[in-house]
């Protein structure tokens, strides 16, 4: 074979390459900009389940929780469209594949800690997730860093140097587009999220029931002294014979179906009940108390980290004796 004719047949071979590549770039991209569209979907029209999604992953501090919130599902949104029509390619890349890396990494980090949390990748769901399901997740998010970081190297591939230098612009461009958006929606928004708020648990607790759901200490110890209120320990039986406020009635809020009838059954529904259980990250109190209001009793209050504190004021409290097997 003449050295033309070898040349026409590499330089056929290149032209194949690069259409082939260029055709995978596209495909890759298209993929990946619709996955970031739909996950940000739900999250914009929900800011306020993301950011409790986003206070689970316990990660950030507090005061960059609402702000992660509001940014974050716009950026989603912003990288999705500039996938999909290809403008702005190299930032939205090198944006894409740090988003991936850091949801890879913190499903690694939080189920590393035993924390098994809904991971929010595609809705403000709070729901929690089974084991089975934080697995899928790092499935998940590890097939897509591994899509990401192939669009990585098609992007970047011919151009290295000025593919970085236009991609930290754009970064920079598409970030600040980004939290413009989220922060003039949220502006726009009846039930906007504070920039910054308080996410202790009582503060959290308080958002979800109402304001006056949680009842003071010194007033909880004043109803049990008067005997205006009937206690209600919500831990599982086993921690209520070891332990309890004096007189208090124990329903464990996952046998609560089965036992509210024989726990409640004298109980007026205008009743005072004060719910409690142990440890300031306790929720089986405040959920007792939402099943309670759900059934007919509205006079219910929630005594925060109930056990502890009753304790630490050397109250009245009885132990159960064993029952026998």
């Amino acid at each position: 074979m003449k050295l033309q004719d070898q040349q026409e047949v590499l330089a056929d071979g290149d032209a194949s390459i690069r259409k082939w590549r260029r055709a995978f770039l596209i495909l890759l991209r298209l993929f990946l900009g619709v996955i970031f569209v739909y996950a940000s979907s739900d999250k914009i029209l929900r800011p306020a389940a993301f950011a409790e999604i986003t206070y689970n992953y316990q990660i950030l501090p507090d005061s960059l929780i609402n702000i992660a919130s509001i940014f974050l599902p716009w950026l989603e949104l912003l990288l999705g469209l500039l996938l999909l029509f290809g403008f702005w390619l190299a930032g939205a890349v090198l944006i894409a594949n740090s988003l991936f890396l850091v949801f890879f990494a913190t499903l690694i980090f939080n189920a590393a800690r035993g924390l098994d949390i809904d991971c929010g990748c595609f809705s403000a769901s709070t729901a929690a997730s089974s084991g089975g399901h934080m697995l899928w997740y790092v499935l998940r998010d590890g097939f897509f860093l591994l899509v990401g970081l192939c669009l990585f190297f098609l992007a970047f591939f011919s151009k290295p140097s000025q593919s970085w230098r236009i991609a930290i612009r754009q970064t920079i461009g598409i970030m600040l587009i980004a939290l413009t958006f989220g922060v003039i929606a949220n502006q726009l928004r009846p039930d906007r999220l504070p920039l910054i708020a308080d996410w202790s648990p009582e503060a959290r607790l308080t958002l979800k029931l109402g304001n006056k759901i949680l009842i003071p200490f010194d007033e909880a110890r004043d109803t049990f002294f008067s005997g205006a209120a009937v206690f209600i320990d919500a831990r599982s039986s086993e921690e209520y014979r070891e332990g309890h406020i004096q007189g208090a009635r124990n329903l464990p809020i996952g046998a609560f179906d089965e036992k509210a009838g024989e726990v409640l059954i004298d109980l007026p529904e205008e009743t005072l009940i004060i719910t409690y259980c142990d440890g300031e990250k306790c929720t089986l109190s405040a959920e007792l108390a939402q099943k309670l209001k759900q059934i007919g009793f509205e006079n219910v209050r929630v005594l925060f980290n109930g056990w502890t504190v009753w304790k630490q004021h050397h109250l009245p409290a009885q132990v159960e004796e064993a029952q026998a097997s």
